[in-house]
């Protein structure tokens, strides 16, 4: 197999790998159904420290009305177009976020480090209170007996309606209070900290009345999802929107469209739940308290039980939450609530410090197993260069040479296929009626010359799973989103915006070509060989200009090394040839 059938079969392959991609994405086998909720004639009996969520609400009730079950508040909600009470205006050096009074919610979060595009004032907003990009933070107390307690249609006070977060400050609180006639005296509390998209969220919870309280605390997003229209030419053709929850059993990632027949409904030590995109993400996270020994990547033992939960409010708008254990108060006595939300960038290296397994987000596919190394060591490499178009260039580089002896002998095969061409075309051209004499004839040339044929093509296949990684790496890294290089690259994970890069790759693939061995004379092969640079160029138009830098990197070290190689296997001949004489 020649190096132009072999780049030929490389392209193929990786076009069809996207196509496949795509066709899974929505058309694909879908996961095992997860446990559905118990219906009202279940005999099962919901655990004992968590309560159960009803597996319907009853009809939309108004936002005043003191309802304790988040699904049924936040479909009421939903019917009522968000109703708001006074705005709260919070802003650290990483966060501009919106508290509405009215639920003591978060319904604005802007990412101030990330511009929603580039050189644009418009910050990224995962948490948005617009009907169409609905994602909000809800979080209340259910009672299972006592006073009733604040939930998402109680309205709360604040001293200020602004905060931020002065110049050597390390967190900023936001205190919020509700009281009720009875004597249940709730502070809810949002603690924002320096350099970090962690937001902590605690209720502290007073029973000055005469009976006791019992309850437990929710922390769920309402969501409106659009199902999405992935085109190649789209620049949004990667986004996507799913929910993603880890528990004892491990990471788990559900689609929306599927919540509607099976909801998740399922009780856990620990773990988190969460609304994730291409790069960034909205995570519910009950806190556990871990005893000592225990990794950051396991649950601890004994940790508290949770029930995570999806519920379908219709209109294309879903509840995704969780509810603690519940807690007693006595009549005199007080309670903390302590949890976090996490709204903020997929950054890898971070993830995995807020909550385990939350680095599962950046999802590789099937190749993360190479993916994650490959990007581990390109953010090594970053460090110490602070650029990530260079960063790729030292990567390939370092490939080049992981791959040398592989290319070495891919490389000499080649040479040795160039310099036979003649006389396998004189071949050809004598068995051209006797196609088995043909194969037997070339076989028995290859093996008098010591030319394995599948020379050039295998060392190539070994290493085509580490450039789908790459193509991964690239699209699916939030640290490579609008990331420059040089002159007229500003994104490295978006297409190149004047072509050059594809350009300059289809210039240089036609010198690898020209280096290569020559086409058979079959005229279908030669059109195909002529016009295969310009579809490979169009290829890399509509995909990442840092992919398209890696492989006009990689192809002009392999040009350089396919030259040194022809030298020396013509200077090798030549020696061959004078001994012979």
């Amino acid at each position: 197999m020649d190096n132009r059938r072999l780049f030929l079969f490389a392209a193929l392959v990786f076009v069809a790998f996207l196509i496949y991609q795509a066709w899974m994405r929505d058309y694909g086998p879908k996961p095992p159904p997860v446990q559905t909720p118990p219906t009202a004639a279940s005999s099962a009996p919901a655990p004992a420290s968590v309560p159960a969520i009803p597996t319907a609400p009853g009809p939309a009730a108004s936002p005043a009305s003191n309802s304790s079950n988040p699904a049924a508040v936040a479909a009421a909600t939903s019917a009522n177009q968000l109703p708001t009470g006074k705005q709260i205006e919070v802003r650290t050096d990483v966060l501009d976020v919106r508290i509405d009074t009215l639920g003591g919610d978060i319904r604005e979060a802007q990412l101030l480090k990330y511009p929603l595009e580039l050189n644009q004032p418009q910050r990224v907003k995962v948490i948005d209170s617009n009907p169409e990009d609905l994602l909000i933070t809800q979080s209340g107390l259910q009672t299972h007996s006592g006073p009733a307690a604040p939930n998402l249609a109680s309205l709360y006070t604040a001293t200020r309606d602004q905060y931020q977060l002065a110049p050597g400050e390390k967190t900023l609180t936001v205190v919020l209070t509700w009281k009720d006639r009875q004597g249940l005296e709730v502070e809810k509390t949002y603690t924002f900290t320096r350099g970090s998209y962690q937001i902590g969220l605690a209720y502290s919870v007073h029973n000055a009345s005469s009976q006791a309280w019992s309850g437990a605390q929710y922390l769920q997003f309402e969501n409106h999802y659009v199902q999405e229209s992935h085109s190649l030419f789209s620049v949004h053709r990667y986004d996507y929107q799913r929910v993603a929850f880890h528990g004892s059993d491990g990471y788990q990632e559900l689609e929306f469209k599927d919540l509607d027949k099976t909801p998740l409904n399922k009780t856990t030590a620990g773990g988190w739940i969460s609304v994730v995109n291409h790069y960034f993400l909205a995570a519910a996270i009950p806190m556990s308290q871990k005893p000592s020994g225990a990794t950051a990547g396991q649950q601890p033992a004994g940790a508290a039980e949770n029930l995570y939960y999806t519920r379908a409010l219709g209109n294309s708008n879903y509840s995704v939450g969780t509810i603690t254990s519940v807690k007693t108060v006595a009549p005199g006595g007080q309670a903390i609530f302590a949890d976090k939300f996490f709204i903020g960038p997929k950054l890898q290296t971070r993830l995995a410090e807020v909550a385990p397994g939350l680095e599962l987000t950046v999802d590789y596919g099937k190749l993360t197993i190479i993916a994650e190394p490959i990007f581990k060591l390109l953010n090594l490499i970053h460090r110490f260069i602070g650029n990530w178009g260079w960063s790729i260039l030292v990567l390939t580089l370092l490939f080049k040479l992981l791959f040398y002896p592989l290319n070495q002998i891919s490389g000499r095969s080649m040479a040795k296929m160039r310099r036979v061409q003649p006389r396998l075309k004189a071949l050809q051209e004598r068995y051209k009626d006797d196609r088995a004499r043909l194969g037997q004839a070339t076989m028995e040339f290859y093996k008098k010359e010591k030319i394995n044929p599948m020379g050039g093509c295998l060392p190539m296949l070994v290493q085509m799973p580490i450039f789908f990684a790459l193509f991964y790496v690239l699209i699916y890294s939030v640290e490579l989103r609008q990331s420059p290089w040089l002159g007229w690259i500003h994104d490295l994970s978006a297409p190149d915006p004047y072509y050059i890069l594809p350009i300059l790759y289809c210039a240089v693939f036609f010198i690898q070509q020209r280096i290569s061995p020559q086409p058979t004379t079959d005229k279908m092969q030669q059109r195909i060989m002529m016009f295969m640079p310009l579809g490979i160029g169009v290829l890399y138009a509509v995909l990442p200009s840092g992919l398209a830098l890696y492989y006009v990197a990689n192809s002009i070290l392999t040009i350089a090394q396919q030259w040194r190689i022809n030298s020396v296997v013509g200077m090798d001949n030549k020696k061959h040839a004078a001994k012979t004489d």
